[in-house]
Formats: structure tokens, C-alpha cells, sequence
């Protein structure tokens, strides 16, 4: 099994070979047996921002793909929003995959930001779906999650997730360049003794490319064409996505709610964030950075300061820059 190590820290700009000592991982990859079925993952965070940069999210699709490999896990489509992550996995044993992953990226996110404890609430929800209509509904959905929760006006516009892979050459997106490096300059990028076979490719910036190590192919085929793919992406959701799903015979459809696993009021708000006209004035991510980059004053990171700062803080994010209670609270970490 891949063996982990525990590790603090008290600088929040750590060298990369210093993440790499702290999540550390064994050369040994492990296998699992079973019939692999899919599964809806998702995992959040309601009290606070999971990703304060892109560094965090190019780490979590980093240690997404080497969890994949090591665990013989194939990740059809995933999406990285602020509070919480959406995957759609074949997987013998997804809980364990989903679990290993958390573990590894709280261990880096802590050691950044001198952060103690669990990242994000206890309990990851598991969804086994089954049905090609029912899984496509899936696919559709977590690809479509930046535009419900208005941090895009058009679901392609989102880029931390799978959406601009798919039909990429066809709908003229193009390809985001692979990175000549060699096999120990990706390594670098990398937790210590990280395995990874050689088709894995990197960009620029050391994050491993999604269509080199997720199953985009199967993904496509959910959809066929382009022309459909277009379509499915910027339709508007209504009852037509559950009477689809009755072909399938595999039991209920899979609605709005059951993959959200959010209450009515929830679910339509992001329903009415289909429109794209509820973009807020600032993202989580940017109101990280403006706090990490312009607003700590010598503090390591927005965990070292005291409950007093915060509130200093929470009222110049409020009055200066006009944003919620809510968005400021988690992003403070209040």
C-alpha cells in the first residue's frame, strides 16, 4: 500500500522539494481486484476555501493522477471548485481511492499553509450510477458544475475541470502544449518517490495533463459527437434529463439534487446560475490571493493571524470591496 508521513510547517513559501518530504510516497504501486464500477465522488468544505491558488489546484490534479495510477482507479471526468470536488471514477474500491487522495493533498495543504487537522468535512459521498443515460446525466453535471455555481457565465469558461478535453481538436480549443521534460524533471514536480508511468505528460508548469492520464475516450463516448457534446453542455436542465434516463431501466433517475446532495433552496439557486448572469464580483480564488498576497502583513499565512486581524480584514473585504459575509467568512477561515 503507498505509505504516507506526517509533517508541519511554519513557512507558506516552502520549496516544492519540501512538499515532496511531506507527502512522500512509497515506489510500491498497489493493485485492486473487483469488478470496477462507476461512482459519483464528492467531497467539500463548507467552513473554508480548499484551493487559495493555482499552485493548489495544479497539486490536487497531481496527486489525483498518481492516485489513479497507484490504485488502478480510471477518472472519467472531474471538476475542482472552491469548497468541494466532483469525480466520476471507475473504481473496484472508490471509497479507498477517494480517501488516499484526501489524505494526500490535506498533507500538502497543510504543510503550506501551517494548517493542523482534516480539510473539509468527515464523510466523502459515494454514488455508485449505473445506466449509460444515467451516467452521461453524471458526466454532464460535474462537467457543468463551474457554471451552477456561478463562477463562469459558460461552462466551457471553467478551468479546472475536464470540460475543454473533451472534443478538444474538434471544437477548436486546441491543446494545452506538453512539457519536454524528462522523467526526473516531472519528478521534481512531485511528492518523493512518486511512480508514474510514461505516458503521464506535464505542461509547462509542472501539472500533469488530464487527457494523458484520465479516460477522455470513454468520457467522448458518452456523448458521440461534438455536435451533441455542444448541445449537452449548454441545454437547460428540466425534466427532459430525468425522462432521458428511464431508457436505461437501472432504476430512478439521477436528479439535480441527488448529485448535488443539496437542499431545495440550493438547488435552485445554481439552477437559476444556468443563465450565466450571477458571476459575483469576485471569485473565492481571487479574494485567496488578494488576502494571501496584499493583506497578511508579515503572518505566514491567513491561519497564523488572530481572531482580531480577521476581523479587520473581513471589514475592509466588506466595505472596500463590496463582497459577501459568506465568501469572506470561508476564505478568512472565520
Amino acid at each position: 500500500m503507498v505509505a504516507e508521513k506526517t509533517c508541519k510547517t511554519d513557512n507558506l513559501h516552502s520549496k516544492q522539494d519540501s512538499y515532496q518530504q511531506c507527502i512522500g510516497f512509497s515506489i510500491e504501486r498497489f493493485y485492486l481486484v473487483g469488478m470496477k464500477e462507476l461512482h459519483h465522488i464528492c467531497f467539500t468544505s463548507h467552513d473554508e476555501v480548499m484551493f487559495r491558488d493555482e499552485e493548489d489546484h495544479g497539486m490536487f490534479v497531481n496527486l489525483m493522477a498518481l492516485r489513479c495510477f497507484s490504485s488502478n482507479t480510471e477518472i472519467v471526468v472531474d471538476a475542482e471548485m472552491s469548497t468541494h470536488v466532483h469525480q466520476a471514477v471507475f473504481s473496484a474500491r472508490p471509497l479507498e481511492f477517494a480517501r488516499r487522495e484526501r489524505m494526500s493533498y490535506t498533507k500538502y495543504f497543510n504543510y503550506k499553509y501551517g494548517r493542523y487537522g482534516r480539510l473539509g468535512q468527515k464523510y466523502t459521498f459515494l454514488q455508485p450510477v449505473k445506466g449509460f443515460m444515467h451516467q452521461m446525466t453524471l458526466s454532464s453535471y460535474i462537467l457543468r458544475n463551474g457554471l451552477h455555481h456561478s463562477a463562469v457565465s459558460a461552462a466551457f469558461g471553467y478551468p479546472y475541470c475536464t470540460i475543454r478535453d473533451l472534443f478538444s481538436d474538434n471544437l477548436g480549443f486546441g491543446r494545452t502544449a506538453k512539457a519536454n521534460y524528462s522523467r526526473q524533471e516531472m519528478a521534481s514536480f512531485l511528492p518523493r518517490h512518486a511512480e508514474f508511468p510514461d505516458e503521464f505528460e506535464m505542461d509547462s508548469s509542472g501539472v500533469f495533463l488530464r487527457r494523458s492520464f484520465m479516460e477522455i475516450r470513454q468520457a467522448e463516448q458518452y456523448y458521440v459527437t461534438p455536435r451533441n457534446y455542444l448541445y449537452q453542455m449548454n441545454r437547460l436542465t428540466d425534466e427532459n434529463w430525468s425522462r432521458e434516463q428511464l431508457k436505461d431501466e437501472t432504476g430512478a433517475p439521477l436528479t439535480f439534487a441527488d448529485i448535488e446532495h443539496a437542499d431545495e433552496q440550493s438547488v435552485a439557486r445554481m439552477l437559476k446560475n444556468e443563465s450565466g448572469r450571477n458571476i459575483p464580483r469576485m471569485q473565492d480564488l481571487e479574494v485567496c490571493k488578494l488576502i494571501d498576497r496584499d493583506l497578511l502583513q508579515g503572518v505566514v499565512s491567513v491561519y497564523g493571524l488572530s481572531d482580531s486581524r480577521k476581523k479587520e480584514i473581513a471589514r475592509q473585504l466588506f466595505y472596500e470591496y463590496h463582497l459577501p459575509e459568506h465568501q469572506i467568512r470561508r476564505c478568512l477561515v472565520m
